[in-house]
């Protein structure tokens, strides 16, 4: 569990140490615009994988579910020469000769296994502060499973399969209060979207390491997600400013009273 520094020193420390993004955004494969138009024309709203991406994630599918369908690659590979040497012919690629439709994804719902419990923090109150924020939390319907959560106005939602649910929570309060998500801010929000993303990253990790919910797994991928959309950007002191702001609002917003009967 991360200590509890004081704020400055403790998102100087989000800046600094090792981060890594490995096994949080990267479980799904990548599908292509294509694909995701091609799901949604399906009415699927919701993560999408193959039958042993699924069971590779702790999850099966079940008896009876009718398979998706998805374009995939036709591939050839072309006759080697004789004399090619062998490290050319490692390096040798299939020729890309055309594409077609096949049925071999499942949604989501076409799925069973353990399902992703409320959160749940001891001493704050996600409904409380929904509320207090004037927040509402909708379902998620996007079909790339990598995507952890979303906001969108006074809205959030949060991938089922998410890997850190109460990260994900903190990073979309942090974009809605933040002002990242109102309708004029979008320009902004896509001109500068690396140090909008820093700050509702950064604004997770103080939530969280105040609420005593910031352990070194989720502290490293946060520290990773920040590295990546900074690169290297600093942020400047109104952006690091406008964090704490939001941190504080996000911690009132939920803190339940604590009896003292």
């Amino acid at each position: 569990m991360a200590e509890k520094l004081p704020w400055d020193k403790l998102l100087e420390e989000a800046l600094t140490a090792p981060g890594n993004l490995t096994g949080v955004y990267d479980r799904f494969h990548d599908y292509s615009i294509t694909n995701m138009l091609l799901f949604l024309m399906q009415g699927i709203r919701e993560p999408v994988a193959s039958f042993s991406r699924w069971k590779s994630l702790g999850r099966h599918v079940l008896q009876g579910a009718r398979a998706k369908e998805v374009i995939v690659p036709l591939l050839v590979k072309e006759p080697a020469p004789e004399d090619e040497p062998l490290e050319e012919k490692r390096e040798r690629v299939a020729r890309l000769i055309g594409f077609k439709v096949v049925r071999a994804v499942f949604a989501l719902s076409d799925t069973d296994g353990a399902e992703l419990p409320p959160i749940q923090i001891p001493g704050w109150d996600t409904q409380t502060a929904l509320d207090k924020l004037s927040v509402r939390h909708v379902p998620f319907e996007s079909t790339n499973g990598n995507v952890q959560g979303y906001s969108q106005g006074v809205e959030i939602a949060i991938n089922p399969l998410a890997v850190h649910p109460e990260k994900t929570l903190m990073h979309e309060l942090g974009h809605v209060v933040l002002g990242h998500t109102l309708p004029h801010a979008f320009d902004d929000y896509q001109t500068h979207r690396g140090m909008k993303e820093f700050q509702a990253e950064a604004t997770s990790y103080l939530v969280l390491n105040e609420l005593g919910r910031l352990d070194d797994e989720t502290a490293a991928h946060s520290r990773g997600y920040i590295k990546h959309w900074l690169k290297d950007e600093t942020p400047p002191d109104t952006a690091i400013r406008q964090v704490f702001t939001a941190a504080d609002r996000i911690l009132k917003a939920g803190r339940l009273a604590v009896s003292t009967a």
